[in-house]
This record gives C-alpha cells, sequence and structure tokens, in this order.
C-alpha cells in the first residue's frame, strides 16, 4: 500500500500535491459539514471583489466621449475619466463666446450618442444632462 502511495506521488506535480495536502488539512479542520459553506463563502467573496473591480472600470460609451474630447482613457478609472470629460465640457463652455442657438458639435454628437433630445437646448443644459448621465450610469 505504501508503495503504490509513493508511485501516484512520483507521478504528481509539486502544485497538485500541495493542494491535496492543503484539501486534506482543511477537511481535518473544519469537517466536511462545513466544507460546503466554506466554498460558498469563497465564491460570494470573488463575486463582490470581481464586482468592486468592474465597478471602477469605465464604460465603453465613456471611453468614446473622452476619445471625442481628445482624453486618453488608457489607465484612468471611472471617475478620474469622468473628472477630465466634465473639465473639458467646461473649458468649451467658458471657452469662445456662444449664443444659445450654436452649440458645440462635440457637444451635440456627445449628447446624441447618450440618447439625449438635443431640440431646442442649450449647450450648457446639454453638458448639464450629460454630467447628469455620465454619472448616473
Amino acid at each position: 500500500m505504501i508503495l503504490i502511495l509513493m508511485g501516484v506521488l512520483l507521478f504528481i506535480d509539486t502544485q497538485t500535491l500541495i493542494l491535496i495536502i492543503i484539501a486534506f488539512i482543511v477537511l481535518v479542520i473544519w469537517g466536511p459539514s462545513k466544507i460546503p459553506q466554506l466554498a460558498r463563502s469563497l465564491g460570494q467573496s470573488i463575486r463582490e471583489f470581481r464586482r468592486g473591480a468592474a465597478e471602477n472600470e469605465p464604460e465603453p460609451e465613456l471611453i468614446e466621449v473622452a476619445k471625442k474630447l481628445g482624453i486618453d482613457p488608457s489607465g484612468k478609472s471611472r471617475d478620474e475619466l469622468l473628472a477630465e470629460i466634465n473639465k473639458a465640457l467646461g473649458q468649451q463652455r467658458n471657452g469662445p463666446a456662444t449664443t444659445k442657438a450654436s452649440v458645440d458639435p462635440k457637444v451635440l454628437e456627445i449628447a446624441e450618442k447618450l440618447g439625449i433630445d438635443t431640440r431646442g437646448k442649450s449647450e450648457e443644459d446639454l453638458i448639464k444632462e450629460i454630467n447628469w448621465r455620465m454619472s448616473n450610469k
């Protein structure tokens, strides 16, 4: 019996052997009745971690808006990207004087991409609605 066990151990790589030893120790410490509960808790923890990591990633629409405004979205969190978009839109609004009828084409394009009705709205109204939509996604 010992020879068979040693023969099996020779064919198992180191990582698999370590996992088997850890599984055996877990089984001895907590017993077979607690293992499903531990596995469920581990699964929930991993799911929460992934959800938290995904919340900070910018959405594809946000990345597209940033690119249209000339902002490089690479390596930036969702909040950083939103702050830069707001800054860029604010600079456009405070830049050249625009009448209520004339709206920056970039702002119009972004608003239309987000599904915002642009008819009869000033650039300032559109920027406020874009900011509201982007922060509530």
